[in-house]
């Protein structure tokens, strides 16, 4: 049970109605329990003592406030369809209960409502029910051809949404190790999706599709694939199209969340900072909830991107001194935990704080394993070297130093080449026979900046100044 967990991701709404809801109830421990953990600041050892129970009783009253919250959340949800899932609901009862013709009246009413809303899984039930009550109607074996249909189109959908979930999780791997042979696996999932819209023509098969195919594009450099694709414009506006075809969707509601991402990523690659700010502003509006979305779209990277974006357009400021976003990675995501703490650690480089900046990454390579995200622990260690030396801990830089010198093969260090000269600049930094040290290192940095581009791209989300290397001359 993570019941602290939900109580202390409940939007401040929603908290106060279920303060109001506990009090008109007279649930005074419930109300003291949810306020406990909302604080987030004591242990449950504590917060037992202070409510006066046993273990016994303690697990009693969270087991029920738990019960609570999940009711109230169930209620406050603003889906339409609920209705239409409840009569679906009632669907055995009308076969077995009601008059036949009754019974078919209201499934044929239901069956315009649910084409209404594309509503696949729930039109099969319908149809099954229909097959049902006309078993002794040549009207069977119409409804038996629309069973089919529906089937075949549901398995095609969950499929679609399947393929889609699994690309972007390749592509998470694809972003930490920067292994070629993940591109093998991320065209065979273009292809497969590309397979499955040949079969059936649905627009909720090519929004899946042209999902994929903008995220290929955008981070896959895969130039041969993508030669007989449309341009990533005419993708967006497709996409874009559909959505707005059918506002009733509720899957659709929340995917143009998607697609003002994949929007934001495409001009920002472009260096269109006025068109990437439209939709910045779309994703800032909605909190930040796309990094939710991680089985639809890479939304991790938005955390980068932002950060890349914010300072290009000269508001880094912006960020930095912004409230910390809410979004926790779960622990089974291991690429997501690094990035998150990457991007805190940026928050703290870019403000200065260059010793917490180090404690959150040191925290982070000690918590995690990097086996096979290569590209990651060399991000992430280069990020701690420039971090330590920055906060003049030099002993400590060098043997991170050593270490991740240690990680790269002699045969991949023209892959990692932007890599090898940001440890050319730290050996430099921390080398005291350096004559004219500052201007080598200005020399390396500026060389580092003519290549550091591209898909190979690393520390994007750093950005050194005159005056770090000034300091990083010092040593």
């Amino acid at each position: 049970m993570k019941l602290e967990k939900i109580i202390i991701q409940l939007k401040e709404k929603n908290y106060q109605l279920l303060c109001e809801q506990l009090k008109v109830h007279k649930g005074d421990k419930y109300l003291l329990l949810l306020d406990l953990y909302r604080q987030n600041s004591i242990s449950e050892k504590e917060i037992q003592s202070q409510l006066d129970i046993k273990p016994a009783a303690f697990y009693t009253l969270k087991s029920r406030l738990y019960d609570k919250i999940q009711e109230f959340l169930y209620k406050a949800t603003s889906d339409t369809r609920i209705e239409l899932l409840s009569n679906v609901g009632n669907i055995e009862y009308l076969i077995y209960k009601a008059p036949k013709e009754t019974a078919t009246g209201i499934l044929q009413k239901l069956e315009t409502e649910l084409i209404k809303n594309d509503m696949p899984s729930e039109l099969i039930m319908v149809y099954k029910a229909l097959k049902k009550l006309h078993v002794y109607s040549p009207k069977y074996y119409d409804y038996e051809q629309l069973y089919n249909k529906y089937v075949a189109y549901n398995l095609a959908q969950d499929k679609a949404e399947e393929v889609l979930s699994s690309f972007c999780k390749v592509l998470l791997m694809y972003y930490a190790s920067r292994d070629h042979k993940l591109l093998d696996i991320l065209i065979l999932y273009k292809k497969e999706m590309q397979n499955l819209c040949r079969i059936h023509q649905s627009h909720r098969l090519t929004v899946y599709k042209n999902i994929l195919n903008i995220h290929f594009a955008l981070f896959s450099p895969v130039k041969e694939e993508l030669k007989n694709d449309p341009t990533i414009e005419d993708l967006l506006k497709e996409t874009y199209l559909i959505l707005e075809t059918h506002t009733e969707d509720q899957s659709y509601i929340h995917l143009v969340s998607a697609l003002h991402f994949l929007s934001f990523e495409y001009y920002h690659q472009l260096k269109l900072h006025k068109n990437a700010a439209t939709f910045y502003d779309k994703l800032s509006e909605e909190d930040n909830s796309i990094l939710l979305y991680n089985h639809a779209c890479f939304s991790i990277h938005f955390l980068i991107s932002r950060i890349e974006w914010n300072y290009a357009n000269n508001s880094i400021e912006a960020i930095i001194n912004e409230e910390p976003l809410e979004y926790v990675p779960i622990e089974e995501n291991t690429v997501e935990q690094i990035i998150n703490k990457q991007y805190l650690a940026a928050i703290c480089f870019h403000k200065g704080n260059f010793s917490e900046g180090a404690l959150i990454l040191n925290s982070l390579i000690n918590d995690v394993s990097f086996k096979e995200m290569l590209h990651l622990e060399i991000e992430t260690k280069l990020f701690m070297i420039l971090l330590l030396l920055l906060c003049e801990k030099p002993d400590l830089a060098e043997t991170t130093l050593r270490s991740i010198s240690r990680k790269i093969p002699e045969d991949e260090e023209i892959k990692h080449h932007t890599a090898m000269l940001f440890i050319k600049l730290f050996k430099t930094a921390l080398t005291n026979k350096v004559t004219n040290k500052l201007e080598k290192l200005k020399d390396i940095e500026k060389l580092i900046s003519v290549t550091n581009t591209g898909p190979g791209k690393i520390l994007a989300f750093m950005h050194m100044e005159p005056q770090h290397l000034v300091k990083l001359s010092k040593l």
